[in-house]
């Protein structure tokens, strides 16, 4: 099942016209848990046009939100090939390896193409395939960031209904702790240094997240880290 408009898509938050609901937007994107989906917010910016083109998925059963991404919605969008185009994607987890070998071979045909991908947490971060997938795309010009307060209230003012808001600015500050973290995971992986975030369950399914720092190559990678 691709995972275009459909009933899946209101049931899980997605709203007619691209919008997620506010309840979806909360559950996913807030990094102090770990929920089973992935949400993906993107901007799609043509160098022909003055505006941008937001939207939003998440995954199926049978396809991650990045390959319907690529697969489907941009093959749709793109009618000049020569055109250049910005792409900014907001996502709940970061790309899994496999998904990264898809994107980085996608853009590799795509010369016109430059990608930013901000994060509210990194998918199973101890795990190589995955690692070595981000720093993969490094190497090829993606900027991958973990999501900030800033960012935060940009995606809540640009992709939550204004139906479902309770209020129009969202600046949520206890995500502070868990940006840290995040922030300080990604620096490890991108400069191929060993993992310093450790995740394991707590009572009623909370996880508890606290920092590892053993040797002086992960002070190095978190001192230079800008959370």
């Amino acid at each position: 099942m691709a995972a275009g408009w459909n009933g899946d898509h209101v049931s899980r938050g997605i709203r007619q016209g691209g919008k997620i609901s506010q309840e979806a937007f909360m559950e996913n994107y807030d990094p102090s848990v770990l929920p089973n989906e992935t949400y993906l917010l993107y901007e799609i910016k043509w160098s022909s046009s003055k505006r941008s083109w937001q939207n939003c998925c998440h995954n199926t059963l049978s396809e991650h939100a990045e390959i319907y991404f690529l697969e489907d919605v941009f093959k749709k969008q793109r009618s000049d090939p020569s055109d250049h185009c910005s792409i900014t994607w907001y996502m709940s987890w970061s790309p899994c390896g496999d998904c990264c070998r898809a994107i980085r071979g996608f853009l590799m045909e795509q010369p016109n193409m430059n990608l930013v991908i901000y994060l509210a947490r990194i998918y199973l971060h101890k795990e190589e395939n995955n690692r070595q997938g981000l720093r993969s795309l490094m190497n090829i010009g993606v900027s991958i960031r973990i999501m900030d307060l800033p960012v935060y209230s940009y995606c809540w003012k640009t992709f939550v209904d204004d139906e479902d808001k309770y209020k129009d600015d969202y600046w949520p500050r206890h995500f502070a702790p868990w940006i840290m973290l995040y922030s300080l995971e990604l620096q490890s992986i991108l400069q191929n240094i060993p993992s310093c975030l450790e995740i394991s369950p707590g009572e009623n399914q909370t996880p508890i997240f606290s920092l590892c720092v053993e040797d002086k190559e992960q002070k190095r990678a978190l001192t230079s880290a800008n959370p």
